[in-house]
Parts: C-alpha cells; sequence; structure tokens
C-alpha cells in the first residue's frame, strides 16, 4: 500500500511562517529533472502535515519520497507544456485567500499574522500555487481515457474474498414531487421597494450600505460583513450575479434584480479582470401560509391520483414537481455527495428520514413542509423506490459502489505504472544522506547513486 499524504491539498498558507524564527541549514538533497528538493522543503511539509493532525508515525524519508513524486509530475508538466494561465492561479488564489481571510477574521488580520502587505503574499504564495495546479493538473492527464467496463467490476469483485468485502450500510432510493407556492406580485413589490428604497439611502449618503446589508440581508454568508461576497471569479457565484457585476462601474449600485435565491441589489467595490469584489444585500419574498396550503392541497391530490394508479410517479414528477433537477429524472432524487441516487440513511435530511420511516417499498408519504437549500418553503412528497440492509457488498445491490472502488484500484495502479516509467527516463539524484530510505518508489537507480555536492 503506498502511502498518500495529499501535499498538493494542504492549505497553502501554513508555510511562510512554518517555522517561525528557526534557523534551517539549507542544501539540495535531491534533483528531478529540472526540479530540485530543498532539506528545508522536507522540513515545512513535514510541519504542515502534522499541523492538519497527522498521528503516525511520520520520517524525513516518508515525505521526501511524497515530494519526489510532486516533483515528477510537475517537471513532466512542464515537458508537456501543461497549460495553467496566470489568470487561472489569480482565481484559485483569491479563492483560497478569501477562505483563510474568514477564518482569521480580515485582511488586516492576515496581514499581520504573516507580517506582509496582501499584496507580498499574493507575490509569495503565485509561484507555489502554480506549481501545485501543474501538478493536478498532470494527474489529471495521466487519468484521462480510462474507462471502467463491467468486466473491470467483475474481476475486482471476485479477486476481494468473501470475508474481506467491504461492509455496506443500510440505504434507500427515493424519488419526490415538490410544489413550491407562487409569490404573489404584491409581495415581490414589496421587496422590490424596500430594495429601491435602500439603493436610494445609500446614494443619498444616508446610510452605508454595509450596514443595511448587516441589517436587513437575508444571506446568512455574507450579512454579517456588511454584505460583502470577496473576490471572486466570473461564474463562482449564480450566473445573474455575473450578469450584473460585469456591467456596474466601481461603486456603483444595481438595480433590484431576481435569481432563484430571492432579490438582490449589488454594490460594486472592485473588478480586476474576470474577478470583482461586491456587497449585495437579498431580501427573499414570504409566502402565506394561504399559499403554502394551496401547494399542500395540491400535491395530495396528485398523491390520491398516485395511490390509485390512475398516473405513474415517474410521470407526475415530470408534469407537475417544481423542483427542476429531480422531475427531469423521472423525480429520483440525487445524493449530491456521491453523484448517485442512493443515499445511507444517515445522510438523509431529518424530515425525509421521519417522512419515509413507516413506509414499505413502493409506497409513498404524505406531503410534508421542507426548505429547499436556497430557502424556499415548500411541499413534497416522497416515494420509496428501494432499500438495502446493512450487508456485505455485492454486484445486485452495490453496483455504482464497487465501480467507484474498481475505477480507484485501476487509476491506482495506473499512475504507478506511469511513475515508474517515468522514474526510469527522467535525471534523478539524491543525497546520500537519503539514499537508504525505504521509498514506496525505486527513486534511486543502481546505476546512478552518487552525492549531490
Amino acid at each position: 500500500m503506498r502511502r498518500r499524504f495529499s501535499l498538493i491539498c494542504i492549505v497553502l498558507f501554513v508555510s511562510i511562517n512554518a517555522f517561525g524564527q528557526e534557523k534551517i541549514i539549507d542544501e539540495i538533497v535531491a534533483v528531478v529533472g529540472d526540479e530540485i528538493v530543498l532539506f528545508s522543503d522536507i522540513q515545512i511539509q513535514k510541519n504542515q502535515i502534522l499541523q492538519q493532525g497527522y498521528s503516525g508515525a511520520l520520517s524525513d524519508c516518508d515525505v521526501l519520497g511524497e515530494i519526489l513524486f510532486e516533483k515528477l509530475l510537475l517537471n513532466q508538466a512542464k515537458i508537456d507544456s501543461v497549460e495553467v494561465t496566470d489568470d487561472m492561479v489569480n482565481v484559485e488564489l483569491e479563492k483560497r485567500l478569501n477562505v483563510f481571510i474568514r477564518q482569521i477574521g480580515s485582511t488586516e488580520k492576515l496581514e499581520e499574522y504573516y507580517g506582509k502587505s496582501i499584496r507580498e503574499i499574493r507575490e509569495e504564495f503565485f509561484d507555489v500555487l502554480k506549481d501545485q495546479i501543474l501538478v493536478q493538473r498532470m494527474q489529471g492527464t495521466i487519468a484521462d481515457g480510462l474507462n471502467v467496463t463491467p468486466q473491470d467490476v467483475n474481476e475486482f469483485y471476485n479477486s476481494i474474498p468473501h470475508d474481506s468485502l467491504p461492509f455496506i450500510n443500510a440505504s434507500v432510493e427515493l424519488a419526490q414531487i415538490v410544489k413550491y407556492p407562487e409569490v404573489s406580485r404584491e409581495e415581490i413589490e414589496r421587496v422590490r421597494n424596500r430594495l429601491r428604497e435602500f439603493k436610494l439611502q445609500v446614494e443619498g449618503g444616508k446610510e452605508e450600505f454595509e450596514t443595511l446589508a448587516a441589517l436587513y440581508s437575508e444571506d446568512p454568508g455574507s450579512a454579517a460583513k456588511g454584505g460583502n461576497l470577496g473576490m471572486q471569479s466570473r461564474g463562482t457565484w449564480v450566473p445573474e450575479f455575473d450578469a450584473i457585476a460585469f456591467n456596474l462601474k466601481d461603486g456603483e449600485i444595481s438595480a433590484p434584480f431576481k435569481s432563484d435565491y430571492g432579490w438582490h441589489l449589488m454594490q460594486m467595490i472592485e473588478r480586476r479582470g474576470e474577478m470583482y469584489n461586491a456587497n449585495h444585500i437579498l431580501l427573499i419574498p414570504k409566502t402565506s401560509s394561504l399559499e403554502l396550503t394551496q401547494s399542500r392541497n395540491e400535491l395530495d391530490s396528485i398523491r390520491n391520483l398516485l395511490v390509485r394508479d390512475s398516473i405513474s410517479f415517474a410521470f407526475a414528477a415530470t408534469k407537475y414537481s417544481d423542483d427542476e433537477r429531480s422531475k427531469n429524472q423521472n423525480g429520483m432524487m440525487v445524493n449530491n455527495a456521491k453523484g448517485s441516487t442512493i443515499f445511507e440513511m444517515n445522510e438523509l435530511d431529518p424530515t425525509v428520514f421521519m417522512a419515509i420511516d413507516t413506509l414499505k417499498l413502493g409506497e409513498i408519504s404524505k406531503a410534508f413542509y421542507f426548505q429547499s437549500d436556497d430557502r424556499k418553503q415548500g411541499y413534497r412528497i416522497i416515494k420509496l423506490v428501494s432499500e438495502t440492509e446493512p450487508h456485505r457488498a455485492n454486484l445486485k445491490d452495490d453496483y455504482q459502489a464497487l465501480q467507484s472502488m474498481a475505477a480507484h484500484k485501476l487509476s491506482t495502479e495506473n499512475m504507478e505504472k506511469w511513475v515508474e516509467q517515468k522514474i526510469s527516463d527522467t535525471y534523478i539524484k539524491l543525497n546520500v544522506e537519503y539514499q537508504n530510505c525505504d521509498f514506496d518508489y525505486p527513486w534511486l537507480k543502481p546505476d546512478e547513486a552518487s552525492k549531490i555536492k
């Protein structure tokens, strides 16, 4: 079993001050093609792994093996001219910076933590992050075209002794029909007028946009920050945001506009190429209890038709459901975490679990209230399509899971073959102090063992 610490996925921002004021006498310990590995690289990476909570035994040899693996990928990426543009790096850099700023509290605190300006932090991280992205792209290139056939899945399954087959938790497949009540025109106009008032107050100098956002915005992710979204790239937010943002000048405030989440007001702070930083206020039109009751009654009528077998669930979902994703799949609910229709019981929303707890296979729940991920209020009914008890994996019930496992195994084997082939074709030197390391790969070629001076 080859050990992987996933160094390329470790948070980038640990490294700059990883050792504080500690002095390290540096030297080159390895060369892979045109890439070098320094003693300090090993110590910084080792420190990062430990800071991420790794509790196993960890030697310099373990870490060096991982760095050599990444340097081999990086060297080949440059040989193959794998493309990573500065814009790609800047977009990813801003995402990571925004995450870290949220964690630490503010840009000023980030600058204080590193003792550098935000510009200097960007400059120091840029090349490191570009190399990380090149490594990831190279890994993706190696994996391209790897297809897992039914024969591969069968061979993988048959290669595992029965008592070593993975234990599969109880799981279900579900289908749903969703109804959201229509919001009245009067309510929509009330929300739009409220946003227009906010715009006039800010433009008239009576209020700060950030104050209004903190007081009234219904976006829990940004309200506490005065509505600030942070510097993000085109495509990060819903399309309506991009359409508005790239038509605003710095400091300008938009007219009220609609998305699936509700109605928004946007204030442009700064636009930089394909990236922008903006503040926004979200107001969500409210549905009345009468409108919600009408949605529930409509679902009750649909359920009655289904129970009497007057129509099929797939037909009813396609024709009547307001959930765009599931209605186009005959009502089947998708587990976003896995990209499949299978949910383990502990992955279900509590309201869904309660709704199906007493259902028999093929039965349909009564209509029950819920809120969608974008905070829409509505009702839905759910059909129990399939269920499995806890069991050892088998091809009939767990094909998707076994296919994923087989794909992982083939991908790992493919990568190992690639690495061993590239090692034989690539100039590699190791410092004599590391030539006795027990590496997973044959980094030290018998005819090339020599000390780096």
